[in-house]
């Protein structure tokens, strides 16, 4: 594993815990949308998670220096 694919699986990793932690809040101040919250953060990282496997392709692609 090289530099690049490190350093996007680390956006990555960081990403979904911020996002994970932006919609935990969310809940925890409006308990009442929380049935409605949670599939929109389940859907939120999934789309996260899509958009960075072409970044992550490229970064593996790249020689290693």
């Amino acid at each position: 594993m090289n530099r690049a694919v490190a350093a996007e699986l680390l956006h990555l990793a960081l990403g979904l815990v911020l996002t994970l932690v932006l919609f935990r809040a969310a809940i925890w101040s409006y308990p009442q949308g929380a049935g409605s919250l949670e599939p929109v953060c389940l859907l939120t990282m999934l789309a996260l998670l899509a958009m960075s496997v072409p970044a992550l392709v490229r970064a593996a692609r790249q020689p290693r220096n």
